[in-house]
């Protein structure tokens, strides 16, 4: 074996400062907290006249919040600062290549009405958020509950999601989520501690004893627990969003609920398409009971009282029912000189073997005497 040009003391080094990049993102995200409470207590004195002018319109009461979860300050908050490898020129560059991938082999809603209508509503919410980056907005033709955001402002809503909430203030809050993971950049914030963890694994490999041990296992619990946590900040800056927009954001609190119970009865299926290992990868869930449990939380302490929020809209429902009828099974006859149907599936009636048929007089129902049994098609009307 070739001697290494470095020792095993430059290696154990290169560890600890590669094991402290890793870490440095909860730091970082802990000091934005700290540095934007400090900037709300001086300007608190300057800003105490105008806060109320700046609250949402209906708004009857204010309860004290972080600096980085202050919903008077959307825009204004740092949001998705930390460390990244990737410029915002970079990630947008990263999620058109994604975007593209994806489209490739992705069929779309073609009804003009429908993608009008979600890319107003996507684009409404994206006007109060964190986002730095425009918004590319698709409808993917596809049965599946979903909805996932690119790197760089790229989100898709399957059409079986907008068919199965039941207001536009589900969608908006759910839409509100992955408009948050853009805002905060957490795909290309996560890839970046992952690089540097692959950037261990070379000198982790001439290390031995309790010590590597314990330093191996520090990388991949990191990045799960920053995983977890960009998911509890996408719920938290959401609602926020959804809030700012003027819907009520228990709804998303009822759509979590309502596409949890079906994700637990859904079987699953073995194969998957490029964008389902995509948008199953940018997901890392934590248990959706604590999910809730922090949203309901952040509702009551985080968001002003407000008397008036907007639910839904006929827009919405006209959109559902559209694209319901749309989706509507379509059942044919199969006529003489057909040898070859294809457009939906065809009844045929089976003749039965060994079997006696008669009508009987004034009626039309077959009757068909079986072994053990009469079966009737149906019975005709006594007089």
């Amino acid at each position: 074996m070739k001697p290494l040009p470095f020792s095993i003391g430059y290696y154990a080094l290169l560890v600890l400062c590669t094991t402290s990049l890793l870490l440095c993102g909860q730091h970082v995200w802990a000091s934005d907290v700290q540095g934007s409470r400090k900037s709300n207590a001086a300007e608190a004195a300057s800003r105490s006249a105008s806060s109320t002018s700046q609250t949402a319109p209906g708004a009857e009461g204010k309860t004290e919040k972080s600096g980085k979860y202050d919903v008077d300050r959307i825009g204004q908050r740092s949001i998705g600062r930390g460390v990244n490898l990737y410029s915002l020129q970079k990630e947008r560059a990263l999620g058109e290549s994604m975007a593209s991938a994806i489209d490739r082999g992705t069929r779309f809603v073609a009804d003009p009405d429908i993608n009008s209508y979600i890319n107003r509503l996507g684009q409404k919410i994206a006007r109060y958020s964190d986002a730095e980056v425009p918004f590319t907005i698709k409808v993917i033709d596809s049965p599946n509950l979903r909805v996932f955001a690119l790197p760089g402002g790229f989100l898709y809503v399957d059409k079986g999601l907008i068919m199965e909430v039941d207001s536009e203030a589900e969608l908006a809050g759910l839409m509100a989520h992955e408009i948050a993971h853009v805002a905060a950049r957490h795909a290309t914030r996560l890839a970046t501690r992952r690089y540097a963890w692959n950037m261990l694994t070379v000198p982790l490999a001439y290390l031995s004893g309790p010590a590597a041990i314990g330093t191996k296992q520090i990388g991949p619990l990191t990045l799960k627990k920053f995983s977890r946590d960009a998911e509890i900040e996408a719920d938290l800056l959401g609602i926020e969003y959804q809030y700012a927009a003027g819907y009520d954001p228990e709804a998303f609190v009822e759509a979590l609920e309502k596409l949890h119970s079906k994700a637990k009865a859904a079987p699953t299926t073995a194969r998957a398409s490029l964008r389902d290992k995509i948008a199953r990868a940018l997901a890392s869930y934590p248990p959706t009971e604590e999910r809730i449990q922090k949203v309901q939380t952040a509702i009551s302490t985080l968001l002003p009282n407000r008397n008036d929020y907007l639910f839904d809209t006929s827009e919405f429902q006209d959109v559902r029912a559209k694209l319901t009828w749309a989706d509507r099974p379509i059942l044919r006859r199969h006529r003489a000189g057909d040898d070859n149907p294809t457009n939906g599936p065809v009844l045929h009636r089976h003749p039965t073997q060994d079997s006696q048929q008669f009508r009987l007089a004034g009626s039309s129902p077959i009757v068909t005497k079986g072994r053990l049994s009469s079966v009737f098609s149906y019975l005709p009307a006594l007089p």
